[in-house]
């Protein structure tokens, strides 16, 4: 039986929807992450039968890639809590930047290493370190679902979401850069750096006016089914002018994304009405986008997975790559720590590619025709399934050490004598009897500490909503 093409384009999104939904209950019970199905449903519906064609793809790329990218930048930008931000960053911080360093390098060097063996023409510096630059960082979208339901004490919890979200900015501010110079030619190193802080400057300012202004106006809109698209339809807007004004527009839009995200702080310093910023129904409602972008954009992924063979095998190299400069780079990083081997172990496996690194393939040749880049999103798709697959192999392994190393000190903790504070406390239950009763007493927790949304407690959101 033959289906039309409305009928066939239907039950495609269904089915997509239908494996991200199935692929977070498996990762519920699993620890699989779910982002894989999806990316198996598209090599399966793409080059293994043909299903969805290849010309049909690169049309849509482009508008697809533009609504993606904002998304992604907006979901990042809002989990950066400023607070939160300064008192993990000095270790996230240290992370996030000598791995990006590390894997802008390895992946620049082995690119270059398959430009001299001919799997890459027309191909050059520029080239290698945007490559390099595109999948530098750990993907938050994959990272922090899984850190957010596992049993991970909050201190490491933080350090590497923190990390994933840092590095998710990196690659996109890295690679908008290098691509935007390569398109303005420009050659002398003092114009290099002219346009590079006039391009930052122009971002960062529009970014934060824009979202001050949201604040400020957000009130005209103030109904949660009308606040959330605006939102989205405001940082579009935004893209659109602080790329015209030959600025930043990733930058900006980041910029903006995090001035939402820290609204209640920045409303009390502004002396702006209670209120403004966005309440936790609107971050609901951006949870559905999001799920719904990623499952189409992972599912995408996996449909561009084309020949020829040779770029998929480089893909895989650099994911390969990207593993093994990540145990120096956690090694170095996390020198003084007094973390056990699982934790560095959950550290070392947490660097899957994801939605930064697959948006950004596909911007050196549809913005700035780079010769070389027309190819480069199948060793970028490539290089993101690999490291998803490594994962979702190694993150399951890496709780299973962290839990036998919970269970083995609980064995091997010594009973130590009481000491003097515990005496005192001691000596006080006996004398004070009302103290024994009240901690006998069961601790009972107010209703409305139940009643705030689960979603709303997130160790890098609280406070936002």
């Amino acid at each position: 039986m033959e289906f039309t093409a409305e009928q066939g384009f239907l039950l495609g999104v269904a089915s997509i929807f239908l494996i991200g939904v199935l692929g977070e209950l498996i990762f519920k019970r699993t620890q699989i992450p779910d982002v894989i199905w999806l990316m198996i449903m598209g090599v399966f519906m793409g080059p293994v039968t043909g299903l969805v064609p290849r010309s049909f793809l690169e049309e849509v790329a482009p508008f697809f890639g533009a609504v993606t990218l904002v998304v992604v930048l907006f979901d990042g930008g809002i989990k950066l809590n400023i607070t939160h931000l300064i008192k993990a960053a000095p270790r996230s911080g240290l992370i996030a930047s000598v791995g990006f360093v590390g894997a802008v390098t390895v992946t620049a060097l082995l690119t270059m290493i398959a430009h001299k063996v001919g799997i890459l023409a027309e191909w050059g510096w520029i080239q290698a370190l945007i490559t390099g630059a595109i999948v530098g960082g750990a993907s938050s979208v994959v990272i922090m679902p899984a850190i957010d339901q596992s049993d991970v004490d909050p201190d490491l919890a933080n350090t590497v979401k923190l990390e994933s979200a840092l590095t998710d900015v990196f690659c996109v501010v890295g690679a908008m850069t290098l691509v935007g110079l390569q398109g303005s030619k420009a050659i002398d190193r003092g114009e290099v750096i002219t346009t590079l802080v006039a391009s930052f400057g122009m971002g960062l300012g529009i970014g934060v006016i824009g979202g001050v202004m949201w604040l400020v106006l957000g009130r005209l809109w103030d109904t949660t089914r009308h606040r959330y698209p605006m939102t989205l339809a405001s940082l579009m807007v935004l893209y659109v002018i602080t790329e015209r004004m030959g600025g930043s527009a990733a930058l900006g839009v980041l910029a903006a994304a995090v001035t939402l995200g820290n609204a209640p702080m920045l409303a009390k310093r502004l002396r702006l009405p209670e209120g403004a910023g966005l309440d936790w129904e609107v971050e609901r409602f951006h949870e559905v986008v999001a799920f719904m972008v990623k499952s189409f954009f992972f599912a995408f992924i996996g449909l561009m997975l084309y020949p020829p063979w040779s770029l998929i095998g480089l893909g895989v190299l650099l994911a390969v790559g990207l593993i093994l400069i990540r145990i120096p780079v956690i090694k170095l990083a996390c020198r003084g720590e007094q973390w056990s081997a699982g934790r560095r172990a959950l550290m070392t496996v947490s660097m899957p590619r994801g939605m930064a690194a697959g948006v950004l393939a596909l911007v050196p040749w549809q913005v700035a025709q780079i010769p070389g880049t027309k190819e480069l999103p199948i060793v970028i798709f490539a290089c993101v399934f690999a490291t998803i697959v490594f994962f979702a192999a190694g993150f399951p392994w890496a709780m299973q050490r962290i839990e036998t190393e919970n269970q083995d000190s609980k064995i091997t903790a010594p009973a130590h004598p009481a000491t003097n504070s515990e005496a005192f406390d001691s000596n006080a239950k006996l004398t004070n009897p009302s103290s024994n009763a009240a901690a006998d007493r069961p601790v009972i927790l107010h209703a409305e500490e139940h009643s705030r949304p689960s979603g709303s407690d997130s160790d890098l959101t609280d406070g936002q909503s």
